[in-house]
């Protein structure tokens, strides 16, 4: 099997994972809540641990977002400087920006694997969850986001048009 072949492969299996972990949290923090609010107004006796869990798992969504955000291109980005330059320099741009998001996730993955360490050492207040399952979420994110913009950089130079909004096309 070409390497190529396998690396898609191992791709889009990541993706999916990615997306599926996405949807279960949110159906997740979903049910808890309505679970919540009918406990909490009908039965007058809320589930203690009820917001804690979507809390911890909010942050794991933002991360996931972000990462999902950033595979398929729907990051914010302000586009008015970067759609009025020539074809070069937009990819000279390009692959600037991507530098800086490298930059800012290597970044983020070091401080964050020290981050889980030090979250090791704490528990939730509600639940029986380890701090560092929370913090985890920051290392593991921002590796797969410094994953997509090496991609990218190789994208944006494989004579692979860039779009007018600063991103590929």
């Amino acid at each position: 099997m070409p390497t190529s072949l396998l690396f898609n492969r191992i791709k889009q299996g990541v993706e999916k994972v990615i997306d599926w972990i996405a949807v279960l949290f949110f159906i997740v923090i979903f049910v808890v809540a309505m679970a919540q609010i009918i406990m909490r107004w009908i039965f007058k006796n809320p589930i203690v641990w009820s917001e804690e869990l979507i809390r911890l798992m909010f942050v794991w969504i933002c991360y996931i977002g972000w990462t999902m955000a950033s595979r398929n291109k729907t990051h914010i980005c302000i586009t008015a400087l970067i759609s009025k330059l020539p074809p070069l320099a937009r990819k000279i741009m390009q692959t600037g920006n991507c530098l800086l998001v490298i930059a800012f996730s290597v970044f983020m993955v070091y401080f964050g694997i020290e981050m889980t360490e030090v979250g090791g050492r704490g528990m939730a207040v509600t639940l029986p969850i380890n701090f560092s399952l929370v913090y985890v979420s920051a290392p593991i994110a921002n590796f797969i986001i410094l994953l997509y913009q090496l991609l990218d950089i190789v994208n944006i130079w494989k004579k692979i048009p860039a779009g007018p909004q600063g991103v590929l096309s």
